[in-house]
């Protein structure tokens, strides 16, 4: 009897969609399909005809399929799909390897989502296999992936719309968890194509049928499928079940039906039916498997079964002779989810739960990897025994690493079962860690607070102190960090490697709470103690608490970058370390460009991005992407600033990154006139104005853009009022340097009180700037030489406070000046050293896109009769070659010479979703639809 699957009777209409979005991916372009269909409606057939279609069109084809009854680890779908294994050697595929394995897992001291920096390096592997040959990426039975899987899934839609990447997804339609729902929403409104498959017609289940049996089927075969109600799986294993009764006789063409017409039951009944006629041996072994789940190797099913895998063969060739089984690269699948099912339901529930407890032990015992286990315990009794218990306790750390979600919901399990005392402290230390891994600081403190106040055991009460203080800071609760650390370092006893880390957790602490001489005193114990033994993770927080207190008691960023650097060399770049090792390259590459250095900020920021990709935590790469935003605005590169932060969109980032996110934002927008946009970043504004408002340290280039906006309406007095609120809280004119960049806005305040008549304000803020220049930059050096020149209306040393900031690479503040120094020229009469400046001020915008500056200007300028020969803002082309940045050209080249988007990124030291994110703008503003395009436009445009 022959097989439908590659005739595709009854789906010509899905087949020829899915046919042509194949042709597609081949010639270039990317696409997503989602196809909807109950079980045994057809999907699965669809799929496998669609991927037959694009191996044909030479695509590289991976796929893979969610399974319904064991919890999936984070992405290890995807992962499988991809065929990324612990031995991978494949060089595209290796930099997993690492963290599937589990390296680096020791010291989890900080948290660190490994299942997210899983996600980036998947991301960035479709991106380069999509640079070997078009790829065709199919996920089936969506309605059982994890959410990791589905988050990624979501986010490979901007890879589809600039890769040769089609997105294959196929899912029941109902019941659909609110995940899944939002991840077919946010695919549809992308663009993807959504393919239903209903029940066939009547004449169409005829025909599966005559496919089935190699004949015309007879009136009476005909009129009896009819009860497959258009099930085309249903129909087929019914049509197997007659004919392996022998109730199907092929007589000169027209295959009769014999015996009593009655159909073979229900689907399940025909499934069981099929499942009958296989030897009792071979159905015994495919329930084993059935507990190992819808994919497994045969070493698995050797181990749990205690066959050899010899003898194994002659069971695995029966089951795929039988359309039970199907090889899927190195697995074994069951060639449908429902025969699956019925093979694992057929069991008593007694009889499931003592088979995945045997299964975990005999996979445990043959050193198979932690989440195999995991799988097998979770699907297995709540109640735990003690193997299990001892079994958790054990792999506790690796299970935090490679699945905290997982090592809650089984250390939650097994504590359950054990009594209070030193073994029940251990478990709700390791619980705390992986609650801490999730982020959920409120129940660390839940569980950290009686384990702190009950345990005898040193070294639990140590890390769980240090978990639950790292907590507390997340939360903004300093002086309670403080004095869990201290409460802990008063216990005798305390083992050295804990002693220097709580001293270092206290510094921390209190810096937070502003005793900076305290937190010295601290951190200067700390690194003694780190040092005596030999805790490189103690003394590389120490040094970091060091350069916290110099960057913030006495501003001696010089310093600050030194004890940074001598961290670093303490440190090294292994895993355990990395949270710590890029928050330090954070803060040294700021530290870079508060001293005027740069060239070197830009290779610092560089390469904490190239570590950020290999190593990073979610939290630290939102943090990260921030401060390059930041950075870039100060230094004009505007659309490289709002490329960075469109990367980040999908990141956790703590409040204070996305007010400063928010603030450089509204500052573009400003600038550029677009005030729709800046006031969708003014939501609660008036909020961070208070005086109590802890975030408002962290919202001053919001606060700077609302400023403006009302400066741009015409109320310069209120513009005033809200730069004072800002960098004079308390309103007595004393301007608290708050951070390195206050002096440039300082000249803001000092240009806004002389507009408005306000030269005491004027003086005390031109007064403040000129007191920092002991402790800054060359920014600020240049700050006071213009607040000067503007409070004695010297538009002479206004100009050199121009070009020094041209020189260190501030060209919005050099434009400033030149704009301030041209209307002083203007207004003393010297017309042509006014026109200079003008033509400075208006080229220093141009380059920024900065169109209210270029429309100020030229107001401030008309009344003296000064006007530039072009009426109107200079601004970039929209559309076309012209229209890309600097750095949009550089990568539209590396596109033309077929380089994937991590490969640009290592080149240009980007990251690879700020790449990403220009390679969309490059192919909107090329009108481009591919790669490929982008190459033949940027060759006609030559």
């Amino acid at each position: 009897m022959r097989s439908p699957a590659s005739a595709m009777v009854g789906r010509d209409v899905e087949l020829a969609v899915l046919r042509e979005l194949i042709g597609g991916v081949a010639e270039g372009r990317g696409g997503m399909v989602w196809v909807d269909g109950e079980p045994g409606i057809g999907k699965s057939t669809l799929i496998s005809a669609a991927m037959d279609e694009a191996a044909r069109l030479g695509c590289a084809v991976y796929a893979g399929s969610a399974p319904e009854l064991l919890p999936p680890f984070p992405l290890q779908v995807l992962l499988d799909a991809l065929l990324v294994g612990r031995d991978s050697v494949d060089p595209l595929r290796t930099p997993l390897v690492g963290l599937l394995r589990g390296e680096g897992r020791t010291e989890l001291v900080t948290p660190r989502d490994v299942a997210a920096l899983l996600a980036e390096q998947v991301l960035a592997l479709v991106d380069r296999l999509c640079s070997v040959a078009p790829v065709v990426l199919v996920l089936d039975d969506v309605q059982w992936a994890d959410e990791a899987s589905l988050s990624v899934w979501s986010r490979l839609v901007r890879t589809a719309a600039q890769a040769p990447l089609l997105l294959v997804a196929a899912c029941r339609p109902l019941p659909r968890r609110p995940e899944v729902a939002a991840t077919r929403r946010d695919l549809v409104e992308q663009g993807a194509t959504v393919l239903p498959l209903g029940p066939l017609s009547a004449s169409q289940v005829i025909e599966v049928v005559g496919e089935l049996v190699g004949a015309v089927p007879s009136g009476a075969l005909g009129e009896l499928t009819g009860q497959a109600g258009g099930n085309p799986l249903y129909a087929h294993e019914a049509v197997e079940a007659l004919v392996r009764e022998s109730r199907i006789t092929v007589v000169r063409g027209v295959a009769e039906l014999t015996g009593a017409g009655e159909w073979p039951g229900s689907l399940p009944e025909a499934i069981g039916r099929r499942l009958g006629f296989l030897p009792e041996r071979t159905r015994s072994v495919l329930g084993l498997a059935a507990v190992l789940g819808s994919a497994f190797t045969v070493d698995d099913l050797a181990v749990v079964s205690g066959q050899p895998a010899t003898e194994l063969m002659a069971v695995v060739d029966e089951a795929v002779a039988g359309e039970v089984l199907a090889a899927s690269g190195e697995r074994l699948v069951f060639r449908h989810g429902l025969i699956r099912q019925a093979l694992y339901e057929a069991m008593p529930t007694s009889l499931r739960a003592a088979l995945h407890r045997q299964a975990a032990r005999t996979l445990a015992g043959a050193g198979a990897p932690v989440e195999r286990v995991a799988e097998q315990l979770l699907a297995g009794p709540v109640t735990a025994d003690e193997w299990m218990i001892d079994w958790v306790a054990r792999e506790a750390a690796a299970l935090t690493y490679r699945a905290p979600r997982v090592a809650v919901d089984l250390l939650t399990r097994v504590r359950g079962a054990v009594d209070d005392g030193p073994r029940r402290d251990r478990l709700d230390g390791d619980l705390t860690v992986a609650l801490s891994q999730l982020g959920d600081n409120e129940q660390v403190e839940q569980l950290a607070r009686p384990v702190l106040a009950f345990s005898r055991d040193l070294v639990v009460a140590a890390r769980v102190a240090w978990t639950l203080g790292y907590a507390l800071m997340r939360m903004g609760r300093y002086e309670q960090a403080v004095e869990v650390a201290e409460h802990t370092l008063e216990r005798p006893g305390l083992p050295a490697v804990w002693t220097a880390r709580l001293y270092a957790l206290r510094a921390l602490a209190l810096i937070g709470v502003g005793r900076f001489d305290e937190a010295r005193a601290a951190a200067v114990q700390a690194e003694a103690e780190g040092h005596q033994a030999g805790d490189r993770l103690a003394v590389g927080y120490a040094l970091h608490a060091l350069a916290l207190v110099e960057h913030n008691q006495r501003r001696d960023v010089a310093a600050q970058v030194a004890l940074i650097d001598r961290a670093l060399a303490v440190l090294g770049d292994e895993l355990p370390v990395a949270d710590l090792r890029l928050l330090l390259m954070i803060n040294r590459a700021g530290g870079l460009d508060n001293l005027g250095r740069p060239a070197e900020a830009d290779d610092a920021f560089g390469q904490a991005v190239v570590f950020a990709e290999r190593a990073g935590t979610p939290p630290r790469l939102g943090h990260l992407r921030a401060k390059i935003a930041d950075y870039s605005f100060y230094r004009g590169r505007w659309d490289e600033a709002l490329a960075e932060l469109q990367a980040a969109t999908d990141l956790p980032i703590d409040m204070t990154y996305r007010l400063a996110g928010r603030g450089v934002r509204a500052l573009i927008a400003v600038h550029r006139d677009d005030l729709p946009a800046a006031e969708r970043e003014f939501f609660g504004v008036e909020e961070l104005t208070s005086p109590g408002n802890g975030l408002r340290l962290y919202a001053d280039l919001l606060l700077v853009a609302w400023a403006l906006v009302a400066e741009r309406e015409g109320r310069s007095s209120e513009a005033l009022a809200r730069l004072l609120a800002v960098f004079d809280p308390e309103g007595n004119r004393e301007f608290p340097q708050l951070t390195p960049d206050t002096p440039m806005w300082l000249a803001e305040v000092v240009r806004l009180a002389l507009v408005c008549g306000d030269r005491t304000t004027a003086t005390a803020a031109a007064q403040a700037v000129a007191a920092a220049q002991g402790q800054a930059s060359s920014a600020t050096t240049a700050a006071a030489e213009y607040c000067a020149g503007l409070l004695k209306a010297e538009p002479a040393g206004i100009l050199a406070a121009a070009d020094t900031f041209h020189c260190i690479g501030y060209p919005l503040f050099g434009a400033q000046a030149s704009e301030n120094a041209a209307v002083l020229y203007a207004d003393r009469g010297d017309h042509l050293a006014a026109r200079a400046a003008y033509a400075r001020a208006v080229e220093g915008y141009t380059s920024l896109d900065a169109v209210w500056d270029i429309m100020r200007v030229d107001a401030r300028l008309r009344p003296y009769g000064i006007r530039r020969g072009r009426r109107g803002p200079r601004s970039r082309p929209t559309i076309g070659r012209e229209a890309l940045t600097a750095t949009e050209r550089k990568i539209a080249d590396l596109v033309t010479a077929g380089q994937s988007n991590p490969d640009i990124a290592a080149q240009l030291f980007l990251s690879r979703r700020t790449v990403e994110t220009h390679v969309s703008h490059i192919l909107a503003k090329l009108g481009a639809h591919s790669r490929v395009d982008i190459a033949r436009e940027l060759a006609n445009s030559q």
